[in-house]
C-alpha cells in the first residue's frame, strides 16, 4: 500500500513541476548597433541549466516559474541579470564592459591587435550599417558614418562615380583615394575614365562599385599614416579595410546556416521646381531661344509661327505645326518632369554557411539589377563568393576567399553642360533643365522620320533635342572580375607563426561610346560627332601580390608582453588598353566600326586609346609592440619600397612609424570614476610616399599600331611624346603627426573619439612647362608642399536604456584645413583641374583646390562698378573666386530599439565652403525657376553699384531679363555670379525595421525574419542657393577627378524609398 501511495505522489509530483515549467524563447543583440550576438550563454540563475544563442541571436530555454532570473554572459560584454516574470518571450541587448575593453580589431596587413593598444584613430563599421541598404555602391553606404571621410557624386544614375578622401588631398597628381583592402588583399579601385575638364567621365564609377554590400561583415578604416606604414606608398591616402562574410573568420553555432534577402527600392529623381508664368524670349518678348523671359503666358496673344514651324512638313499628323503667325504659348508645366521617370532597384541575396571539426565554408550570391530614373540607364551586377579555412593539421591551416563579379552599365552620356549645347561631346542633361516652359518637350517629335537627325524648336535647329540623345547616344561598362587570396598559416610555436599569403585581382573591361549621326550643334573640337561615332576599348588590370609574414606574441617578462611581425611583400601591377574610335557614320543605327568612313587610335581630343603599363613594387616591414600591465603600449612601425617606376638612386626610400596607446584609468584605478570609467590617450608619428607613374624618367618612343594615312600620304607609328623624361625624379614625401584621446562616460552612457593630426606632403611631383622649341611641352619635378591638420571627433550617447527600450545617437565632426605652402620656384600657381580660366588651382599661401574665373570688378570701397549700359563690369584677368573645402562635416545618427522594432535616422550637415553651380545659375538666369515667379521680365531693374565713369551711385535700367540674364554667368558675365555658398544639410536616411520574435519563426520553421522599411538622400538643401534649382552640392563636375567645387548640368540626385526582407533560415 505504501508502495503505491509513494508512487502516487512521485507522479503527482511530477505532474506538479511539469505544470510549473515553461519554454523561453528571444534574441540577444548588441547596445551598439541592435546586431544579433550569437554564443551568448544564457543561464538560468542558481542552476545549470542552460544554453547559448544562435547565429542570429536567437535562444530557447525551459525555466521553473516564480521568481526565475536569466543571466546572459558573453566575453567583453556586460553581464545581465533578467527576471523572466511571467513573460514567455524574453529580448536582451548587452552593451560592452569597458572595464574589459578586449575588443579585437583588424589592422594593416590583416594584423589583429586589441583595440585598446592602438596608438591611432580606427573606425569600425559593422554589417548591419552597410547590409541592405538603398545604395548599392558601398563608398555611397559610407557617407556620413564615421569622421575624417569626405564623400562626393557625381550623379543619381544608376552606375554613377563616387569619390572619398579622407583627411583631405594631400597631392596634387596622381590617385587621392584610399586604398581598398578585401579579405588582406588589396585591389584596384580606380576609374578608367577620370576626369579632369568637366567634359565626360561622370558615369564612369570607381572599381569597388564591384563590392557587394551584402557580403560584408565588417570595415575598419585606417585614417592615419601611422596606421597605413605596413602598406607604403598604396596607404597614403588612408586604407578602408573590408572583411566579407566569405573572408571572416567563422563564429556560427549550428552546422548549415542559411539567409537570403530580397530588397526593392524605387529610384526618383529630385528635380527643380519651374515658374509657369511666361514663355522664351527677352525682355517680355517672345523668341525661339532658350532664354525664357518672353511674354506673359496670362496675356494670352498670338506671338508669331509655331516653334516647330520649319519642320512642319515632316510631320503632317501635327497640323499645329502649320501655324505661321497665330501661335499662343501655353504651359508645359511637366515638360522637364516627363522626361524622367520612376527607376527601380531589386537585390537578391543567398548566404549559405557550413561548419565541420576542422573547416567552415561560406558561400554567397547576389543579384543586384538597377534601372535608372531615364530611360537606357541600367546596372546589372552578379557577385559569386566562396570562402573557407580548414585546419589541416594541428598547426598547419588553410584559408581562401574566391570572388566573381559581373557588372554591366548603361547609360546615355552625361558630360558637363555650360548652355546651348555641352562643353565637349553630348550630354543628355546639357540642354535639358532649362528648356522653356511653353515647349512641350515630351509630345512634340525629336527626331526626322527621313534621315533620323534631330529636330528641336530653335532658329536654325542648332541644339540637339534631349530626346534624341536619349535613343540615340550610349556609353557602355561590361566588367568580368575575379579576385582572390589563398593563405596558409603554420604554428611554429606557442608564440610564433609564420604565414604567407597570395592574392589576385584581374578584371577586363570592355567600354562602349557611341553616337548615331543626326546630333548638331556641337564645338570645334567636338563638330565631327554630328557625323557619328564609335569608340570600344579595353582594358585588363591584374595585380599579383605576395606576402610572407610571422608574427610572434609572447610574454618576455612580468606585466611586459612583445607583439609583433616581420615581413615582405611584392606586387605587381599590370594595365593593358586597347582602343578605336571611328567617325562618319555611313548606315544610321549601325554601331560597328566597319560602318564608319575613318578609323583611328586616338580619340576625337586626340587622346591615346593603347596603352600598356606595368610597374613593381617590393616592400619589407616590420611592426613591433610592447604592452606593459594592459595600461601601456608601444609600437614601432617601418617599412622599406623599392619601386620600378625610378631610377635605381630614387627607387628605395625607408619609412617609420610610432605610436604610443595609455590608459591612466586601468595604471591608476582611483583615477577611474563613475563619471569617468575609462580613458586612453594616444600619438602617433607616420611617413609615406607617393612614387610616380611609370615610364618618366627615361626617354621612350610612343607606338601608334594603328595609325591611318595622312594627307600626305605618310604613315606613322612612332613618335616622341610630349613629356620631357626627368631621370632625378624622387618620390613624395609625406609625414603626419597624430594625437587623441578615447573615453568612455557615466556608466556607459558617452563614448568619445577625438583625434587631431597635422600632415604635409611636401616634393610634390609636378608637371612644369618648357619651351616649345624643346620638343616638348612640359616635364616632372620634385617641388611644392600641401598641408592638411584638422580634427575629427566621433561621440556616441545612449540617452535612454530602460527594460527593452534602448536608443543610441551617434554624433560625427571632421574638420579639415588645407594649404600650398609652396611651389615650384617662379610658379604661381597649377591648375589641378578644369580650363585655365576657369578651374581648381594649387596656389602658394592658399586652401588646395580653390576656384579661380574672372570677377565682377569693385572699387576700392567694395562697391559693384556699372558701365554705361546699367551692367557690372567685368574683369579681364582671373582671381580666387571660391574655395571648396568646407568648413567642417557633420552627421547626426540616432537607432531606437525595443522589442524587436528598430528606428533609425540619419542627418548630414556641410557648413561653408563655396560651389560654381552651372546648374542654379542657369535655373535663375534663362528665366525658369520657380523662385523668379514674383518678377516680370519686362519691368527695370536698378543693379547695385557705382558707375564706373565717375563713381556717383548706379542709376541706369536694365530690365527683369536685363539683370537676371545679361548680369549672369549665363548671358557671358563673371565667374563670381555662378559662386554659392556650398552649406547643406541632408535627411540621408530613415529606416523602420522589424524582427518577428522567436516565439512565431520557431514554428514558421526559420530562426529569423526581419522587415525593414528604409529611405535614402529623401531630403536636402542648399541653404544659400536658390531654393527651388534643388542644387546638390554633394555632386562633382569631375566625377571621380582630383577636382573639386563645380556643378555643370549633370544628372541629378536621386531619392531612393523601399523594402527589404531577410530570412535567416
Amino acid at each position: 500500500m505504501k508502495k503505491y501511495l509513494l508512487t502516487w505522489c512521485a507522479l503527482a509530483f511530477a505532474l506538479f513541476s511539469f505544470a510549473q515549467e515553461r519554454t523561453i524563447t528571444g534574441r540577444v543583440s548588441s547596445s551598439e548597433d541592435g546586431s544579433s550576438l550569437p554564443g551568448v550563454n544564457v543561464v538560468v540563475k542558481g542552476t545549470t541549466n542552460g544554453t547559448v544563442t544562435d547565429t542570429d541571436g536567437n535562444y530557447k530555454l525551459t525555466v521553473p516559474s516564480g521568481d526565475a532570473s536569466l543571466v546572459f554572459s558573453f566575453i567583453g560584454l556586460l553581464t545581465q541579470e533578467v527576471p523572466v516574470g511571467d513573460r514567455t518571450t524574453l529580448d536582451v541587448q548587452l552593451t560592452l564592459d569597458v572595464k574589459q575593453l578586449s575588443e579585437v580589431v583588424v589592422t594593416a596587413q590583416g594584423i589583429e591587435r586589441e583595440r585598446k593598444a592602438l596608438g591611432y584613430a580606427s573606425t569600425t563599421i559593422s554589417s548591419a550599417d552597410l547590409a541592405n541598404k538603398p545604395e548599392t555602391d558601398v563608398g555611397r553606404a559610407l557617407q556620413g558614418r564615421t569622421p575624417g571621410l569626405q564623400i562626393l557624386n557625381s550623379s543619381g544614375m544608376a552606375g554613377a562615380g563616387s569619390k572619398i578622401n579622407i583627411r583631405g588631398i594631400s597631392s596634387v597628381n596622381g590617385n587621392t583615394q584610399p586604398l581598398w583592402v578585401v579579405d588582406g588583399i588589396p585591389i584596384n579601385t580606380s576609374t578608367n575614365d577620370s576626369n579632369t575638364d568637366f567634359r565626360d567621365g561622370n558615369i564612369a564609377p570607381s572599381r569597388f562599385i564591384d563590392i557587394d554590400p551584402n557580403n560584408i561583415a565588417s570595415i575598419n578604416i585606417l585614417r592615419g599614416l601611422s596606421a597605413t606604414t605596413l602598406y607604403g606608398s598604396l596607404g597614403r591616402n588612408g586604407v578602408i579595410l573590408v572583411t566579407t562574410k566569405s573572408g571572416a573568420s567563422s563564429k556560427q553555432q549550428q552546422k548549415f546556416e542559411a539567409s537570403v534577402s530580397q530588397s526593392y527600392f524605387v529610384i526618383q529623381a529630385i528635380l527643380p521646381e519651374y515658374q509657369n508664368k511666361w514663355a522664351n524670349g527677352f525682355d517680355g518678348d517672345y523668341g525661339e531661344f532658350f532664354s525664357n523671359w518672353g511674354s506673359l503666358f496670362s496675356n494670352n496673344v498670338a506671338v508669331g509661327k509655331h516653334p516647330y514651324y520649319e519642320h512642319r512638313a515632316l510631320f503632317p499628323d501635327h497640323p499645329e505645326f502649320n501655324d505661321a503667325t497665330g501661335y499662343v504659348p501655353k504651359p508645359a508645366p511637366n515638360n522637364v518632369k516627363d522626361f524622367f521617370k520612376k527607376g527601380s532597384s531589386s537585390n537578391t541575396s543567398l548566404n549559405l554557411g557550413f561548419k565541420g571539426e576542422n573547416s567552415s565554408l561560406n558561400l554567397n550570391y547576389s543579384h543586384l539589377d538597377e534601372s535608372g530614373y531615364i530611360q537606357n540607364n541600367n546596372m546589372k551586377r552578379d557577385n559569386l563568393a566562396l570562402g573557407g579555412t580548414a585546419n589541416l593539421t594541428k598547426k598547419l591551416s588553410i584559408t581562401s576567399t574566391f570572388n566573381f563579379v559581373r557588372t554591366e552599365i548603361k547609360s546615355p552620356p552625361t558630360g558637363a553642360g555650360t548652355g546651348s549645347n555641352s562643353t565637349g561631346g553630348p550630354s543628355v542633361f546639357a540642354n535639358l533643365f532649362y528648356v522653356p516652359r511653353n515647349i512641350d518637350l515630351m509630345n512634340w517629335p525629336y527626331e526626322n522620320p527621313i534621315t533620323h537627325a534631330s529636330v528641336y524648336y530653335r532658329n536654325g535647329n542648332d541644339v540637339t533635342n534631349p530626346r534624341w540623345l536619349l535613343s540615340n547616344a550610349q556609353q557602355t561598362s561590361k566588367t568580368n572580375r575575379f579576385f582572390a587570396n589563398v593563405s596558409l598559416n603554420y604554428e611554429l610555436t606557442n608564440w610564433l607563426k609564420a604565414s604567407y599569403r597570395l592574392g589576385l585581382d584581374t578584371y577586363s573591361e570592355k567600354q562602349t561610346y557611341w553616337l548615331n549621326k543626326g546630333s548638331v550643334g556641337y564645338p570645334t573640337e567636338a563638330q565631327l560627332l554630328s557625323n557619328g561615332l564609335y569608340r570600344s576599348v579595353n582594358f585588363l588590370n591584374t595585380i599579383v601580390d605576395h606576402t610572407f609574414m610571422l608574427s610572434l606574441n609572447k610574454e618576455i617578462a612580468t606585466d611586459l608582453d612583445l607583439t609583433g611581425v616581420v615581413g615582405f611583400n611584392a606586387r605587381t601591377d599590370t594595365n593593358e588598353q586597347s582602343g578605336l574610335e571611328s567617325s562618319g557614320q555611313v548606315v544610321y543605327g549601325l554601331i560597328e566600326h566597319r560602318n564608319f568612313s575613318n578609323t583611328t587610335s586616338r580619340d576625337f581630343r586626340g587622346n591615346n586609346l593603347n596603352k600598356t603599363m606595368r610597374r613593381t613594387w617590393a616592400g619589407a616591414y616590420f611592426d613591433m609592440g610592447l604592452g606593459y600591465k594592459d595600461f601601456l603600449y608601444v609600437n614601432l612601425t617601418g617599412r622599406n619600397d623599392w619601386s620600378t617606376t625610378l631610377e635605381k638612386a630614387n627607387r628605395s626610400l625607408f619609412y617609420p612609424g610610432a605610436s604610443l596607446s595609455f590608459i591612466p584609468t586601468t595604471a591608476f584605478p582611483d583615477f577611474a570614476s563613475g563619471v569617468l570609467e575609462f580613458l586612453k590617450l594616444r600619438a602617433a608619428y607616420g611617413t609615406s610616399a607617393n612614387f610616380p607613374e611609370p615610364y618618366n624618367t627615361r626617354p621612350y618612343l610612343a607606338i601608334n599600331a594603328q595609325a591611318s594615312q595622312d594627307v600626305q600620304g605618310i604613315v606613322s607609328t612612332q613618335g616622341t611624346p610630349t613629356v620631357l623624361a626627368n631621370k632625378n625624379l624622387k618620390p613624395e614625401l609625406l609625414t603626419e603627426i597624430e594625437f587623441g584621446l578615447e573615453a568612455q562616460l557615466l556608466d556607459n552612457l558617452a563614448k568619445v573619439d577625438l583625434s587631431y593630426y597635422n600632415r604635409q606632403a611636401k616634393d610634390q611631383i609636378l608637371n612644369r612647362s618648357l619651351d616649345p622649341s624643346t620638343g616638348y611641352q612640359t616635364t616632372l619635378i620634385n617641388a611644392g608642399s600641401i598641408r592638411n591638420k584638422g580634427v575629427e571627433l566621433g561621440l556616441t550617447i545612449s540617452p535612454f536604456r530602460k527594460g527593452d527600450f534602448h536608443w543610441d545617437v551617434r554624433v560625427n565632426y571632421t574638420k579639415n584645413i588645407s594649404k600650398v605652402e609652396s611651389l615650384p620656384e617662379g610658379s604661381k600657381e597649377i591648375l589641378i583641374g578644369g580650363f585655365t580660366n576657369l578651374g581648381n588651382f594649387a596656389i602658394e599661401g592658399q586652401p588646395f583646390n580653390v576656384i579661380q574665373g574672372n570677377y565682377t570688378q569693385r572699387n576700392d570701397k567694395g562697391e559693384y562698378l556699372v558701365d554705361e549700359n546699367g551692367n557690372w563690369v567685368i574683369s579681364n584677368d582671373i582671381k580666387v573666386i571660391a574655395n571648396p573645402n568646407p568648413k567642417w562635416l557633420g552627421s547626426l545618427i540616432s537607432d531606437m530599439n525595443y522589442k524587436g522594432i528598430n528606428f533609425g535616422f540619419q542627418w548630414d550637415y556641410v557648413n561653408g565652403g563655396q560651389v560654381y553651380s552651372y546648374t542654379a545659375a542657369t535655373m535663375v538666369g534663362r528665366g525658369v525657376a520657380k523662385d523668379l515667379e514674383a518678377f516680370n521680365p519686362g519691368l527695370p531693374l536698378i543693379l547695385p553699384g557705382v558707375k564706373q565713369s565717375d563713381g556717383t551711385p548706379n542709376d541706369l535700367p536694365v530690365t527683369t531679363s536685363g539683370m537676371f540674364f545679361g548680369n549672369s554667368i549665363i548671358g557671358g558675365s563673371a565667374n563670381d555670379r555662378g559662386v554659392f555658398d556650398a552649406t547643406r544639410i541632408r535627411l540621408r536616411e530613415v529606416k523602420l525595421g522589424y524582427s518577428l520574435p522567436s516565439s512565431i519563426t520557431t514554428k514558421l520553421g526559420v530562426r529569423g525574419i526581419n522587415i525593414s522599411f528604409l529611405g535614402s538622400n529623401l531630403w536636402f538643401r542648399a541653404i544659400n542657393a536658390p531654393k527651388y534649382s534643388r542644387a546638390d552640392f554633394d555632386r562633382t563636375a569631375f566625377g571621380v577627378g582630383n577636382g573639386a567645387g563645380f556643378d555643370f548640368l549633370g544628372g541629378p540626385s536621386a531619392r531612393r524609398y523601399g523594402v527589404n526582407l531577410r530570412i535567416t533560415l
